[in-house]
C-alpha cells in the first residue's frame, strides 16, 4: 500500500549530481495485449535513450540514466505477464542506489522523464483521484484498526484491553455489585479511549480521508463518544461485525461496499454541481472546457471514465483542438490524435490542475460526458 511516508521521501529526494528518471507506464491489458505494451515500453526506453544521446551532460549522469532504463526494462516488464496492476510509476536513480515503484489503478498515457527531482505531477494527480479509508471494529474488551487504499487493504493495529469479572452475587446491600458494575464501566470507557486515541495517532500519521465504524450498534455507538472531532467528522458509515471472528476478506468486502456507496454519491455530486453552475463557475462539454484549459481558468477537470473522442494536438505546446489549426502558442499545424480526451487530462496536468475521472453514468452525460470547475473566469 502506498503509505503518506512514501510520498514524503519521493518528494524530498534530489540530487545535484545524478538526474532521476520518472517513468509512468500503462500496463493494462484491457486497452493492449502484453506483447503490445512491452513494444510501447521499450519504444518509450530506445527514444529517451535517443535523447539522452544528443544532450548533453556528465558521463556520471549518461552512465546513471542508461542504468535506470536497463533497470526499468528488467524489472518491469516481467510484470506484464502477472497482470496484477493496470499502471506502474517507476522513479530511479542508479547513482544514488534509489528505486522506488507504486502499482497504479489507471494511467492514461505512457510518459518518461529525466531531471535532478522526481516528476510527481502525474502520481499526485491520480492519488488525490481517490480516498484513504480506515475501518475500526470494535466492541468492549477488543479493537482491530484497518486502512484501505486503492484497493489494497492492511491491518493497522490491534487494541485489547482487559475486563474485570463481573459480580453476580450482591453483598452488602448490593454495593459490592453496584461498585464491581462501575469498575466494569470504567475499563470499558478506557479500553474505547484507548482505542480512539489509537486511531488518532494514525490519522496523524497517514492523514486517511474517510472512516468506517464496525461491531454491535451499541458498542459502535459509546465508541463514536470517543473519537477526536477531527474523526468523528469523517465517518461515513458502519456494518456489524465481531474483531474476534471477522477475517481480513470480509473487512474488505464489508467496509468495500460502504466505500464504493459513499464515493458513488460523491460523484454524482460532483457531475451535479458542475451540471447546475454551467455557466458560473463551472463548464461542460469539450470544446468550452478546452477554451477554459487554454485561458488557464480550470481548477478541476471531472471527465467520464472511457471517454474518447479523435481530434488534433500540438504535442508540443500541450495544445488540443477538435479540428485542424494552428498552435495559438508555437504557431505550427496540429496533428492528428487518436484521442483528444487524453490531451485535455495532459493539458489539466501540465496547467496543475486536479483531475476527477467519474464512474458510470452521471447528469455529466447529457452535458458532454466532460466539465471543468473553475478557479475563476475571464469576463
Amino acid at each position: 500500500m502506498i503509505t503518506r511516508q512514501q510520498i514524503e521521501q519521493l518528494q524530498a529526494f534530489q540530487n545535484g549530481t545524478f538526474l532521476v528518471t520518472s517513468c509512468y507506464l500503462n500496463l493494462d491489458r484491457r486497452d493492449l495485449p502484453a506483447a503490445a505494451h512491452k513494444i510501447r515500453i521499450k519504444d518509450l526506453l530506445q527514444s529517451a535513450q535517443q535523447q539522452l544521446d544528443k544532450k548533453a551532460g556528465t558521463h556520471q549522469q549518461r552512465e546513471s540514466l542508461r542504468c535506470d532504463f536497463a533497470e526499468i526494462e528488467a524489472r518491469v516488464l516481467p510484470e506484464l505477464a502477472t497482470n496484477r496492476c493496470k499502471a506502474m510509476a517507476v522513479f530511479s536513480c542508479v547513482g544514488e542506489k534509489f528505486w522506488q515503484t507504486f502499482s497504479l489503478p489507471r494511467l492514461g498515457r505512457n510518459i518518461l522523464v529525466a531531471d535532478h527531482a522526481p516528476h510527481l505531477q502525474p502520481l499526485n494527480a491520480i492519488l488525490a483521484e481517490y480516498h484513504r479509508y480506515c475501518i475500526v471494529i470494535v466492541d468492549r474488551a477488543h479493537g482491530r484498526i484497518f486502512e484501505t487504499y486503492l484497493g489494497e487493504i492492511v491491518e493497522r493495529g490491534d487494541v485489547t484491553d482487559e475486563l474485570p469479572r463481573r459480580v453476580r452475587e450482591a453483598g452488602q446491600g448490593g454495593r459490592d455489585e453496584r461498585n464491581m458494575e462501575r469498575h466494569f464501566t470504567q475499563v470499558v470507557e478506557h479500553h474505547y479511549q484507548h482505542l480512539a486515541d489509537a486511531t488518532f495517532k494514525l490519522f496523524k500519521k497517514d492523514h486517511f480521508d474517510r472512516l468506517i465504524l464496525a461491531g454491535q450498534r451499541e458498542a459502535v455507538h459509546e465508541f463514536q463518544k470517543h473519537l477526536h472531532p477531527d474523526l468523528a467528522k469523517r465517518v461515513v458509515g458502519d456494518f456489524h461485525a465481531d474483531p474476534a471472528k471477522i477475517t481480513l476478506p470480509e473487512v474488505s468486502q464489508q467496509a468495500g461496499a460502504i466505500e464504493q456507496r459513499f464515493e458513488r454519491d460523491h460523484e454524482l455530486q460532483i457531475a451535479t454541481e458542475l451540471v447546475e453552475k454551467d455557466g458560473h463557475g463551472a463548464v461542460t462539454g469539450l470544446t468550452a472546457v478546452l477554451a477554459a484549459l487554454d485561458r488557464g481558468e480550470a481548477q478541476m477537470l471531472v471527465v467520464e471514465e472511457g471517454f474518447e473522442k479523435p481530434g488534433q494536438a500540438c504535442f508540443g505546446c500541450h495544445y488540443p483542438s477538435l479540428l485542424p489549426a494552428e498552435c495559438p502558442h508555437c504557431h505550427q499545424p496540429t496533428e492528428p490524435c487518436a484521442d483528444i480526451v487524453d490531451e485535455v487530462v495532459a493539458l489539466a496536468l501540465h496547467r496543475n490542475c486536479r483531475i476527477k475521472h467519474l464512474q458510470g453514468a452521471t447528469p455529466l452525460r447529457d452535458a458532454g460526458r466532460i466539465g471543468a470547475r473553475l478557479r475563476f473566469q475571464v469576463a
